[in-house]
């Protein structure tokens, strides 16, 4: 999965949750979500159910800033940086090197 699959499918996510009632909503890759009253606190616990669900990415309660899901670009850096360690600690694991 690339980070331009990560940002088409959480924009489609977030036009069809958030953005639903606006006429022709428009997401840049950068705009932040909260700051521009894209979403509200309860749209980042269901932002965050949706990335954990749809990419298999855990986000630890201190993983949830705005650095990390602050935007679809920062949400993309996060999940691919995420399956990129998760990927790592694998073959870590497999070949048992240490951390």
């Amino acid at each position: 999965m690339t980070a331009t699959d990560v940002i088409n499918e959480t924009r489609a996510y977030v036009i069809e949750n958030f953005l639903y009632m606006r006429r022709d909503p428009f997401l840049a890759d950068e705009d932040l979500l909260i700051r521009q009253r894209v979403i509200d606190s309860i749209g980042v616990v269901e932002l965050v159910q949706f990335i954990e669900d749809r990419f298999g990415v855990h986000l630890e309660n201190d993983e949830i800033t705005e650095e990390n899901i602050g935007s679809l670009a920062a949400i993309a850096r996060f999940v691919v940086r995420k399956k990129t360690v998760g990927i790592l600690d694998l073959e870590r694991e497999r070949l048992r090197l240490p951390a």
